[in-house]
């Protein structure tokens, strides 16, 4: 019988270096498909909005709210899938001294039209002193409300979902407690592994990869924090505590642009985005909503547009050809004035750490919530 020989040093290096490798590949593979599936989905979405807006049949509203509806769906299958790389890049996350206040009021916000149509309602209480974690904003809401979209899932119909924010002997503990199938006992322990349901009434056509609380323990841990879980048993609800530790410090507040030309004038906005149906039906959008607005496909138009229009918000995407947009945000940073337009990334993929460092103000995903960028330009 033939012996085989271990290999050396360097030959077990050479594998592991293979192998990592080979890794990185598959996560430079997935996020590159994401960003191009992402910027499809922003297509479609805003498309679908504005068809809406604008139609005055009513018949129309049924199908566009079912695009709309898909859509969100799909995006979410493909932040789930991404979310498994994420959670292992600890780095990319982007610290500052946040409001836990405002971290669990976007959450909720985000979770309320998923509550509103399975017809489940959120009962949010919050503390009126201020509460401050050192974190990532966008990661904490996204671990926050992944828990509370649970709990949504979970629900009986017209079920309560009780969101309790409290401080507790130097940490800030968040409970998110339901009244639906609840949790038994023995899958308790392995309900935050990755692909692990753990309910009991799952069902085989039901949505979603089953990996949000594996996510959300991922972040929560990442911060310093601890996430459990606890039910009486099935049918009796079950209760996720998230705990983090406070810090003393306020959190920055970002400054809101307001109008150059007088305050009933309304503000003016530059979208600069390669893809054309993307940037076009964005621009309508925000035209339509009473804003104006120049589109251009490429930095060095967009870098030459701001300096003679001179815009109060820019939303800038991040993979263009040629200057990308993180080089964009530098030079408009370094340009006369470009210190007050506010700058808002819109990509399908990078980091908020990224766009923060290269000079952005604030990043958002692509396909674009319109809620979610009137919030972050300051208005309703």
């Amino acid at each position: 019988m033939a012996h085989t020989t271990p290999g050396t040093p360097e030959d077990l290096q050479a594998r592991i270096d293979e192998l990592e490798k080979a890794d990185h590949a598959k996560d430079q593979f997935l996020a590159l498909l994401s960003h191009e599936l992402r910027n499809h989905i922003h297509a479609i979405r805003t498309n679908a909005w504005l068809v809406k807006a604008r139609a005055k049949d009513p018949e129309l509203a049924r199908p566009t709210d079912a695009i709309d509806r898909q859509v969100i769906k799909l995006s979410k299958l493909v932040e789930d899938l991404l979310d498994v790389i994420r959670v292992a890049q600890k780095s990319n996350l982007a610290f500052e001294d946040v409001s836990v206040q405002q971290v669990v009021s976007a959450a909720v916000a985000t979770a309320q039209s998923t509550s509103n149509a399975h017809r489940r309602e959120l009962m949010v209480a919050v503390p009126d002193e201020a509460l401050c974690v050192h974190g990532d904003a966008a990661r904490l809401q996204q671990a926050i409300g992944n828990v509370i979209q649970n709990a949504i899932k979970y629900s009986s119909q017209q079920g309560n979902i009780r969101v309790r924010v409290f401080e507790d002997h130097g940490h800030v503990l968040i409970s998110v407690k339901d009244q639906g199938a609840g949790i038994d006992a023995k899958d308790i322990p392995g309900i935050f592994n990755l692909y692990t349901e753990g309910r009991a009434d799952r069902k085989p056509n039901a949505e979603g990869l089953g990996i949000g609380l594996h996510v959300a323990r991922e972040v929560i841990e990442a911060h310093g924090g601890t996430i459990e879980a606890k039910s009486e048993g099935v049918g009796k609800g079950s209760e996720f505590n998230i705990r983090l530790p406070l810090v003393a410090s306020r959190p920055r507040t970002m400054q809101r642009p307001e109008a150059t030309n007088g305050a009933a004038s309304p503000l003016s906005i530059l979208v600069v985005d390669d893809n054309h149906d993307a940037a076009d039906t964005l621009g309508a959008m925000l035209v339509f909503l009473g804003y104006e607005v120049r589109v251009v496909y490429d930095s060095e138009s967009g870098l030459d547009e701001a300096a003679w229009f001179q815009p109060d918000v820019a939303v800038w995407d991040i993979s263009l050809p040629g200057v990308n947009g993180y080089e964009a945000a530098r030079r408009l940073r370094a340009m006369r004035d470009g210190d007050r337009v506010m700058l808002i990334a819109l990509s399908g993929h990078g980091t908020p750490a990224d766009a923060l460092s290269a000079g952005f103000d604030s990043h958002l995903r692509k396909p674009v919530d319109v809620n979610a960028l009137l919030t972050e330009m300051g208005g309703p």
